[in-house]
């Protein structure tokens, strides 16, 4: 064995001689470059301004080829700056694209002239990166190939039309790609002549109708969605067998879609709407999907955007249509004062004929705080052919349309004892003296830990999403323990609207010179986000930073509320 050992020793050794770590400044240089397995291209600190970076590489899963940032979060790339890269084992790091101006093309695309696989997208940011016209559609992040992963990045502010981060299949093609520990944040709605929201501006869709029969084997887990509210479909499923576990939505007009393909699960997702109008949950379409162990609080939508809806399905439905809800499950889920807490056969349309069949919603809890909030809503259409089993929800008060029930469907007047608990955002779970106990069941071994991770007995588990005792194992999404390490804390610090920009830094004298003829507050941040210096000045002033070498955010708040942020480089 010795023999093979010294080999296996000289092979590594000869590997390390090979391996580089280039810096470069320029996209050129990365283009043109010829990298191979170990190889590390580290990005210069400072501005990248108008640079199209497109290459290929062949890596291996132990010596990847690593783009990575000198600084994580001190490569600024901006103007029409975008990445597009292919090949195997790539790993990208520590970029950010920060108020850039790029038009109709993806900022990022797991694609250059052939297919990303077996890459890795981490630690990097888009913020603010919005060409002129917001009716110009553009994806931010296009995933292609197989076995990706995008990992601990942020996405904050976009504006223009077109999907946020976009999973592109090919029929047949099982793509096995994982979305985790992300941060979401702060879109608006782009609206027609009419008012009502533009359609493709989801932040995540899976697929599309065209292959939404496709078997993805996608992973959506641990990311935090905030005010994400361009329409109704904050993510879109359009294809099969995807997962969607330990998710955060906070104050999202939208849903969690199932919008075409099966065989999909929901998990252990929490919604808290805060009492945002059209605020919403889960929405299911299609055969043998999942849903339980998630949680609802305070949601106020209804209909399509209620806190759980099942849509009635169309006859001989295209694929881009409504297919009729069969075999469904939704479980183990808790619904805390929403506004309409199951839509049940909904749908705006008449024409539309299916109602959901051969499916089961059992062991759910709604637990109210008034009786004014509606537990049940059945639309009434071609309601004859639906076939639910409803059996032990608990309901404690509220309202039902259309839905008569019996005492082992529903079960209301039962204190659950409820209390909120001190979780990342606190949330509603019983206590231990909960009459929740006295309608334990034994069914659905495939539920075996309840939202938090805490081990469900096998033959006494709570309805509702949470134990009353047990190790916790799985935590809720925390905003700041999220996204790029060096972004961290996600907010609106930085206005996304594009202003003129009212500076002139001298790198030179090391003073900016203010040319806004109001008075105002000037602020300076470093790329945590972290203040600086702040100081109130007059109008035409010169402001002495004495900055140390790096990369910085000027804001400049006016009297009248105005804001503008450049950034600069002190060199």
């Amino acid at each position: 064995m010795r023999p093979i050992f010294i080999l296996i020793v000289l092979f590594l050794s000869c590997f390390q001689l090979i391996a580089r770590k280039t810096t470069v400044t320029t996209a050129s240089a990365i283009n043109n470059g010829s990298w191979v397995a170990g190889d590390t291209i580290m990005m210069k600190n400072g501005a990248w301004t108008n640079q199209s970076i497109s290459f290929k590489a062949t890596g291996t899963a132990l010596n990847p080829v690593v783009l990575e940032a000198e600084t994580p979060g001190n490569v600024i790339l901006n103007g029409s700056s975008k990445l597009a890269f292919g090949g195997n084992y790539i790993v990208i790091s520590g970029l950010y694209f920060l108020n850039g101006n790029l038009s109709g093309s993806d900022v990022i695309s797991f694609r250059s002239s052939e297919n990303a696989n077996n890459s890795t997208l981490k630690n990097t940011v888009i913020a603010n990166y919005n060409p002129s016209l917001n009716t110009v559609d553009s994806k931010w992040v296009s995933i292609f190939g197989t076995n990706n992963k995008v990992d601990h990045c942020s996405f904050e502010n976009k504006n223009n039309s077109g999907t946020l981060l976009v999973v592109w299949l090919t029929s047949g093609v099982t793509v096995n790609h994982r979305i985790t520990n992300n941060y979401f944040g702060y879109r608006n709605s782009n609206l027609d002549i009419n008012g009502d929201e533009l359609n493709g501006q989801e932040i995540i869709r899976v697929g599309d109708s065209s292959t939404s029969m496709t078997f993805a084997n996608c992973n959506v887990t641990g990311n935090f969605f905030e005010k994400c509210n361009g329409e109704i479909e904050v993510i879109s499923n359009k294809s099969c067998g995807n997962l969607y576990s330990n998710n955060l939505f906070l104050e999202c007009k939208g849903m969690l879609t199932l919008r075409h393909g099966n065989n999909c699960t929901v998990a252990g997702n929490y919604f808290f709407g805060n009492g945002v109008s059209e605020s919403g949950g889960v929405r299911i379409i299609g055969e043998n999907h999942k849903v339980y162990n998630n949680y609802f609080e305070n949601l106020r939508g209804t209909g399509y955007r209620a806190a759980l809806c099942m849509v009635r399905g169309k006859q001989n439905s295209a694929l881009n249509e409504y297919y009729q809800v069969k075999n469904a499950l939704v479980a183990f889920n808790t619904m805390i004062n929403c506004s309409q807490s199951f839509s049940i056969n909904y749908n705006s349309s008449s024409t539309l004929t299916l109602p959901p069949i051969n499916s089961v919603i059992a062991h759910n809890h709604i637990y109210n705080t008034s009786s004014s909030y509606t537990n049940v809503v059945i639309d009434q259409n071609f309601v004859s052919a639906m076939s639910l089993t409803w059996k032990n929800n608990l309901m404690n008060q509220g309202k039902y349309t259309d839905f008569s029930y019996n005492s082992t469907q529903v079960i209301t007047n039962v204190d659950a004892k409820m209390s909120q608990v001190a979780t990342a955002i606190s949330m509603y779970e019983p206590n231990s003296n909960s009459l929740l106990a006295n309608y334990k069941t034994a069914e659905y071994s495939e539920v075996s830990v309840d939202i938090r991770g805490r081990s469900r007995e096998i033959n006494s588990k709570f309805p509702g999403s949470s134990e009353t005792s047990g190790t916790v194992s799985s935590n809720m999404p925390v905003k700041k323990l999220v996204g790029a390490g060096f972004f961290n804390n996600p907010s609106t610090l930085f206005n996304p609207q594009k202003m003129n920009n009212p500076f002139i830094y001298s790198s030179l004298t090391g003073t900016i010179q203010l040319k806004s003829n109001v008075a105002g507050d000037i602020c300076i941040y470093n790329l945590k986000g972290e203040m600086l210096y702040k100081k109130n000045v007059f109008a035409h002033s010169v402001v002495d930073n004495n900055l140390l070498r790096g990369i910085y955010v000027i804001r400049f708040k006016t009297k009248n509320g105005q804001i503008f942020n450049d950034i600069i480089t002190v060199i």
